[in-house]
């Protein structure tokens, strides 16, 4: 498959999400944790942005090979965003980080906590049909 078919194939599947779904992901879910990378100054910030590095690398290459969305994109989610919520949670709760938060550290952290807990309920339930229908796949071919 060429390029341009691969990314053709991906645009398709992307264009084939819930309207909802496409908004969610455009207007919320990418926004609020592309602002960590404005806020680098800050440590909340700096962990949301690079939580952000690892999801928008393993997800490209998960798109990538692929060429669809499907439910293998919740993974990195997970691997992700369930440390950084524990680090937000506990910079929020004053249980790490040297410095007192200001205001916009504050306001992004409990932002992030908010968004990313929304996306890791779905992502959960996603990844885990991904994981049964891949386990069970394997033992329909005896393995």
């Amino acid at each position: 498959m060429s390029h341009r078919e691969r990314l053709d194939r991906i645009q398709a599947s992307c264009q084939r999400l819930p309207l909802s779904m496409r908004v969610w992901i455009l207007l919320v879910l990418i926004p609020v944790n592309a602002t960590g990378f404005f806020m680098l100054h800050t440590a909340s910030g700096g962990l949301v942005a690079l939580a952000t590095l690892f999801v928008l690398a393993a997800n490209g290459v998960t798109l990538w090979h692929y060429a669809s969305v499907n439910r293998a994109l919740a993974l990195p989610h997970l691997i992700a965003w369930v440390p950084l919520q524990v680090a937000l949670v506990a910079r929020l709760i004053g249980g790490w980080g040297a410095d007192d938060m200001h205001l916009d550290e504050w306001l992004l952290a409990v932002l992030v906590v908010m968004v990313n807990s929304v996306a890791l309920f779905f992502d959960t339930v996603v990844s885990w049909r991904w994981w049964r229908s891949r386990h069970l796949s394997l033992e329909a071919d005896g393995l």
